[in-house]
């Protein structure tokens, strides 16, 4: 299997935390948001390689990143990180452009693991890694808010039958007809590759990986493994500062 980390988004809504410095690599607790997401995925011994797709304006700000990581972690993790040569958010390629583009530039033909950059996030990488081994069909992640009204308007709403198979996507609904939220991590087996580029194709929204998701939910069997556990997501500068406040609580770290 291999994990593609999404990165190559501008986070204009953290600004000006993120105008010349990408948000991946803020500090949570003293360390990158990356390197959570790099420790959970070390857990999985399924992971064979990690790609990273950032853009040209933050290239170098991973690469720097990258080599003082193998210093100072010890790791020899097999990280490839690639630029798609954007350098706005005016001509960015969207998380799914971004996800083709590392598709066909290192000609994945696998198994993929999908990951936004901006979680941080409690539940096992393994489990719902061992989940998708038992369905063998695309796997989305969700949690039971208990609340409609925690998704209404805000999060991607998910109605499901007795196997926990997507019957239904809804994306921020006014009614949601469901309490289980959508959380943007996927698993998609090989034979969805060219679906993705099926998809683009035929002009669908290039931008939120959530639409994926729903469209691929409507050709085909998509489970959902709902995981409990904390998972937040990183997306203005309060949201930042909240999480950055509570990991340095748990861990003793001085939070900027």
């Amino acid at each position: 299997m291999t994990a593609i980390i999404l990165a190559a988004g501008y986070a204009t809504r953290l600004y000006p935390l993120t105008r010349d410095f990408p948000k991946t690599l803020l500090p949570v607790a003293g360390r990158p948001i990356l390197e959570y997401t790099l420790e959970k995925i070390a857990e999985c011994q399924d992971i064979e390689r990690i790609y990273i797709v950032t853009n040209l304006k933050f290239h170098s700000h991973f690469q720097d990143w990258q080599r003082d990581y193998r210093c100072r972690a010890g790791t020899n993790q097999p990280i490839d990180i690639l630029n798609d040569g954007t350098s706005s958010n005016e001509d960015r390629l969207g998380s799914i452009g971004d996800l083709l583009y590392a598709i066909e530039a290192r000609g994945i033909d696998d198994d993929i693991l999908v990951i936004c950059s901006d979680k941080m996030f409690e539940f096992s990488l393994s489990a719902f890694v061992d989940y998708f081994k038992q369905k063998r069909a695309p796997v989305n992640t969700g949690f039971d808010t208990g609340d409609v009204e925690i998704i209404k308007n805000r999060h991607g709403c998910l109605v499901l039958d007795g196997n926990n198979r997507i019957i239904e996507f809804q994306e921020k609904p006014v009614e949601p007809k469901s309490t289980i939220e959508s959380v943007a991590f996927y698993i998609y087996p090989k034979e969805v590759i060219p679906l993705i580029k099926r998809y683009l194709e035929e002009g669908n929204n290039r931008d939120a990986p959530g639409f994926l998701a729903q469209w691929v939910a409507t050709v085909m069997s998509m489970y959902v493994y709902l995981f409990t556990g904390e998972c937040h997501d990183i997306g203005t500068l309060e949201s930042y500062k909240d999480v950055d406040r509570l990991y340095s609580e748990r861990t003793g770290n001085d939070h900027r």
